[in-house]
């Protein structure tokens, strides 16, 4: 059994690698695929943000509900859900033939897939605790070089075949993602000993009664949503800011890949050895200093006068990405309680999909209001201020485990 883990955790890293790649390869191209379905130029801000923040309205709502399912059936098979199905919806994003239609496949997408929370509770519940930061953080490597290759592979196939390409690209990945994880991962799945007729809004209300019972938990779910909606909210203007500072005519999708890969790659370096730190030294020093380097590096961005700076600011909020997710992941894999860890991902899977909701959405909105830089500012305040919640986590050097 103590090899079955590490062998899981080794496919789950390729396939999500994969996934990741996929998922990251279109999003940069967003606003650009907006602008190619007949868009109006004064429009784009407000619709990028309606597009990208799309698929996390639909995740907030059932991410619970997936991660309860994970606890009562098994949690390989969620991953193959959202590997198959993102496989489906992003073939079909391909074909869009307007961006009311490219909006709702986002939307199905988002109610759909969600690899990312689906391999982490899978790989989080074959884990032993005290590797959790660790083990995750090494999870957090595949997400993150997946991020750091996905958008220059994307941007390099729209320079040279256009948009629509993209996504059929990623779908082929998503594909071959999910056909790992059915042939190489073998799970031992028991079950939670619970009543099969028990109705599933009986089930949601005790998985939601978790954040009040157990009030850490809370703090570190309304963590993980203040310092995304930070870092979410200059997301649906960076290419397009990226259009405005480079010269007509340069390579602006390969540039507005190349912003997301700088950031995947110190993201890819940070996660495991900041959770491996936050293991040993407990993750409240971690979060601090990410919410301050992140909520700085916005901040700068915001008044960045060329492409340069811009990039170097990525790989400095790469770092505080890497660092949180980790840290995050590991507080919550040891504060849920014990066969309950599919619910309390599922409630992680909420709070992160809330904040890619809420914050392309406002920041959309904001960069049609004021200019493409105020949602960076804001996004920095916001991290910053998030420092005050993070004071709140204890200062021993690991959170204990709740029985």
């Amino acid at each position: 059994m103590g090899q079955v883990w590490r062998r899981n955790l080794r496919t789950v890293w390729v396939a999500e690698f994969l996934a990741v790649i996929a998922f990251s390869s279109f999003v940069p191209m967003l606003p650009y695929y907006i602008q190619s379905l007949s868009v109006s130029e004064e429009s784009v801000e407000a619709w990028s943000g309606i597009v990208i923040s799309a698929p996390f309205w639909a995740m907030a709502v059932v991410s619970p509900i997936w991660g309860m399912l994970s606890d009562r059936y098994g949690r390989k098979v969620m991953v193959e859900r959202a590997m198959f199905s993102g496989f489906v919806i992003t073939l079909l994003m391909g074909f869009s033939q307007n961006v009311g239609q490219l909006a709702l496949f986002r939307l199905i997408q988002g109610a759909l897939t969600g690899t990312v929370t689906a391999a982490t509770t899978l790989v989080a519940s074959g884990t032993p605790r005290d590797r959790l930061g660790e083990t995750l953080g090494k999870l957090q490597l595949a997400i993150f070089m997946g991020q750091s290759l996905g958008p220059i592979c994307g941007g390099f196939v729209a320079d040279q075949l256009g948009y629509a390409p993209v996504f059929w690209m990623a779908a082929g990945f998503l594909l071959i993602a999910g056909l790992l994880i059915f042939f190489f991962v073998r799970e031992s799945f028991t079950p939670v000993e619970q009543d099969d007729a028990e109705p599933l809004w009986h089930s949601l209300r005790q998985n939601f009664g978790l954040i009040f019972t157990e009030s850490m938990l809370g703090l570190v779910l309304a963590l993980r949503f203040s310092l995304r909606v930070g870092i979410q909210l200059p997301q649906p203007v960076l290419s397009l800011l990226v259009q405005d500072l480079l010269p007509e005519g340069s390579f602006v999708g390969s540039a507005a890949g190349l912003l997301t890969t700088v950031s995947g790659l110190s993201g890819a370096v940070a996660a495991p050895t900041l959770g491996r730190l936050a293991d040993k030294y407990g993750g409240r020093t971690i979060l601090l200093g990410c919410a301050w380097v992140g909520g700085t590096a916005l901040i700068v961005q915001s008044l960045a006068p060329g492409y340069i700076l811009l990039l170097i600011c990525q790989a400095l909020l790469g770092l505080t990405i890497g660092g949180t997710l980790a840290t995050l992941s590991a507080y919550v894999g040891r504060l849920a309680p014990e066969g309950r860890s599919g619910a309390a991902y599922g409630l992680d899977a909420m709070a992160v999909s809330m904040s890619g909701a809420v914050g392309p959405f406002v920041g959309g909105w904001i960069a049609r209001w004021f200019t493409l830089r105020t949602p960076f500012m804001i996004g920095g305040i916001l991290m910053s201020l998030s420092s005050l919640g993070v004071l709140r986590l204890p200062k021993d050097k690991k959170v204990p485990e709740q029985a």
